[in-house]
């Protein structure tokens, strides 16, 4: 099973659609917030933060804004989507960056948020893997678990929540409205990608068992202080 937003014939349009309303669902109701107080328990050094796959920029920029923790954001994905207005120490990469193909630089953090489902158990591997050669840190969220609950919350969301919430998401545009109300092709397409992405992702235990070989370079916990579980892949290159 692939999400629609992930095949290079998907309309941007459409795809953009998609990642603007996860970004607006996530740092609305603040989603990530556990994650964000997660991080200031750390002792991180001072650098700056690369974010993949990152849709519309949210929750990416929250997160940086919010826990003042990083020098600078740079976000990549592979098929961008920069949004009007960043600030001055947040760049979006508007050429296309693979994260199966991309170079990983030391001296820098590596975050992906809702996105690591997205790929194989094989390629979950080789991308930590190349990770971890490259001597980088990095922090994977999940909100997606294979669960009952999980399932009904995006049910819920892409359908319902979706109807709601379309007229206040921004940037507005008026072919979303369309899209969602007068030929609701906007609607099911984010509902299809929603369903698909829960029966992909992983429990906390299916990450712990893939990852088991990597020892304590790659951590893998559960927060659970907010309205839904967090699933945090740490990777830290052990000397």
């Amino acid at each position: 099973m692939k999400e629609l937003e992930d095949y290079s014939w998907f309309p941007p349009a459409l795809r953009n659609f998609q990642t603007e309303f996860i970004g607006f669902v996530v740092s609305t109701f603040r989603v990530y917030q556990p994650f964000i107080r997660h991080l200031r328990t750390l002792a991180l050094p001072s650098q700056p933060m690369t974010d993949l796959c990152s849709g519309s920029g949210e929750p990416a920029m929250t997160i940086f804004r919010e826990s003042q923790l990083f020098t600078h954001l740079t976000l990549t994905d592979k098929f961008p989507n920069p949004p009007a207005s960043t600030g001055d120490a947040i760049t979006y990469e508007n050429e296309m960056q693979d994260v199966l193909e991309m170079e990983f630089r030391s001296g820098r953090c590596y975050t992906m948020f809702n996105a690591f489902h997205h790929f194989t158990d094989a390629e979950k591997v080789q991308i930590t893997d190349r990770l971890l050669a490259s001597g980088s840190m990095a922090f994977f969220v999940e909100i997606l678990e294979p669960r009952v609950d999980c399932f009904l919350k995006v049910i819920f969301s892409t359908t319902l929540g979706a109807l709601i919430i379309t007229p206040f998401i921004r940037p507005f545009s008026v072919w979303r409205l369309f899209f969602t109300y007068i030929i609701p092709v906007n609607l099911l397409t984010i509902t299809y990608d929603g369903i698909v992405s829960v029966f992909k992702s992983g429990s906390l235990k299916q990450y712990r068992r893939l990852f088991a070989g990597a020892g304590e370079a790659i951590q893998v916990q559960r927060l659970t202080t907010g309205w839904t579980p967090l699933i945090v892949i740490r990777i830290q290159p052990v000397a």
